[in-house]
């Protein structure tokens, strides 16, 4: 899974004595990535730093996700030391980090699991997950609330993806930019929405896009994709042509 290397479920018995040191981590395990969903309740803000894009193939796999760099395994938005770049949004998928939920057996059910991989865990120091009684503390209570509620606002998100994909206007396109040094950077099967196809929508379905909040969110979308200008300014002087898809 994206960021993750060994998920294993929280469990009240094997983890009663971890705990995690909140002002120790890093983002150093988000080094390596190029892109991260992105749920549509954050597009406002994401669009300021991020383009907004949409992948996935199969219908359940549809969602939008945040570009972070212009080559594969390049994150642009950590400084030299892995933290996030000053002023910039933070998607919600890095912030959740270590923390996941996974889908149970049953439909519905969703266990916590953690990356036990992650340096900042502990069981001398830091912040604990279970008290004396082996209870949540509150900081595990806020971590689970913002989990079911990232996982609702990703379930949103892929319903609006849907919709795009069903009224035929998401279109697949390729963007390139250019350096300071005229080198170019190629984004390749960039699905978008087609602004031509957006303004011919009947008034009914406009309606209705507007009432679900979806406007906002696609013009949201567009207004982003200007930055992918911007990334190579962020971006060591001597790398070369590139592409990704």
């Amino acid at each position: 899974m994206l960021l993750y290397n060994h998920i294993v479920p929280l469990n009240r018995d094997n983890h009663r004595n971890l705990k995690i040191q909140i002002g120790l981590g890093t983002a150093a395990f988000a080094r390596d990535t190029h892109y991260v969903p992105l749920a549509g309740s954050e597009f406002f803000q994401a669009a300021r730093d991020y383009p907004i894009v949409f992948a996935g193939e199969k219908d359940d796999e549809l969602g939008a996700v945040a570009l972070l760099g212009l080559r594969q395994n390049e994150n642009l938005f950590l400084d030299d030391k892995d933290a996030w770049r000053e002023g910039c949004y933070v998607p919600a998928f890095v912030r959740r980090y270590p923390f996941v939920l996974a889908e149970g057996g049953k439909d519905g059910d969703y266990t916590v699991c953690l990356d036990d991989s992650f340096h900042a865990f502990s069981e001398e120091e830091g912040e604990p997950l279970f008290d004396d009684e082996g209870k949540d503390t509150e900081y595990l209570k806020d971590v689970i609330k913002f989990l079911n509620g990232y996982r609702a606002e990703i379930d949103r998100t892929r319903q609006f993806a849907q919709k795009l994909k069903e009224l035929d206007l998401l279109v697949t396109r390729e963007i390139r930019v250019s350096n300071r040094e005229q080198k170019n950077f190629l984004l390749r099967d960039l699905k978008i929405v087609d602004e031509s196809k957006l303004r011919k929508l009947d008034d009914r379905t406009i309606i209705q896009l507007s009432r679900d909040g979806h406007m906002g969110w696609i013009y949201a979308h567009l207004m982003s994709i200007g930055n992918a200008s911007r990334f190579p300014q962020y971006m060591p002087q001597s790398v070369g042509e590139a592409e990704i898809s």
